[in-house]
Parts: structure tokens; C-alpha cells; sequence
């Protein structure tokens, strides 16, 4: 299993066309197993000096290898445009599952 964490900010005259590609990608990350866990939106804090990214969503995959073909497919699909037109400051990073209590108890 993997995540991938979405932070970005939506351009206001481009809105249709993200929610465009959620729906979209929605169906190819559900399909293959993946599902969105969390979303949220309007930051109650932001890092010093950072960007404020309003937006964010973490999905679950069920393997990275299901991530590159989620991707592979949304490419052959030609959505990805969606999001990009539609979107700013995106960051979109991959991460393994961390079991923190576990690695809290630790030593």
C-alpha cells in the first residue's frame, strides 16, 4: 500500500475542468482498487515562508505499482491536462505506510 499526498491551489476561473478530473480519475483510482481517505480545504495554519497550498487530498493505493498504472491509464486517457490547466503550486508525493506507534514504542 501506498499514499499519495495531494497539496495545490485551484485557479478560480478553472474549477469545471478539476472537478472534471476528479471525476474522472476518481473512477480509474477506484477501479484499480485505491480509494480517496481524506480531503481538505481553506489551511487553518500555514508554514512560515511556505506557499499556501488550500487544497489537499491524500489517496490510498494499493501498491506503487497500481500508482504507475493509475497514472499510466489517466495519461492514455488525456486528463492529466485537467488537472494541470487547472492547478497551481501542486505537489504530489508518494509515501509508504508508517505504523508511528510502533515506532514510537521502539527502544
Amino acid at each position: 500500500m501506498v499514499y499519495a499526498l495531494n497539496v495545490f491551489n485551484l485557479l478560480s476561473s478553472k474549477e469545471d475542468d478539476y472537478r472534471e478530473y476528479s471525476v474522472k480519475a476518481g473512477k480509474i483510482i477506484y477501479a484499480k482498487g485505491g480509494k480517496v481517505i481524506s480531503s481538505g480545504w481553506k489551511p487553518i495554519r500555514k508554514l512560515h515562508g511556505d506557499i499556501e497550498r488550500k487544497y489537499m487530498i491524500v489517496v490510498k493505493f494499493p501498491s506503487e505499482k497500481i500508482f504507475q498504472e493509475f497514472l499510466d491509464e489517466a495519461e492514455a486517457a488525456n486528463i492529466h491536462h485537467l488537472r494541470e490547466n487547472a492547478t497551481k503550486d501542486y505537489i504530489w508525493t508518494l509515501y509508504e505506510p508508517w505504523d508511528i506507534k510502533a515506532w514510537v514504542k521502539k527502544n
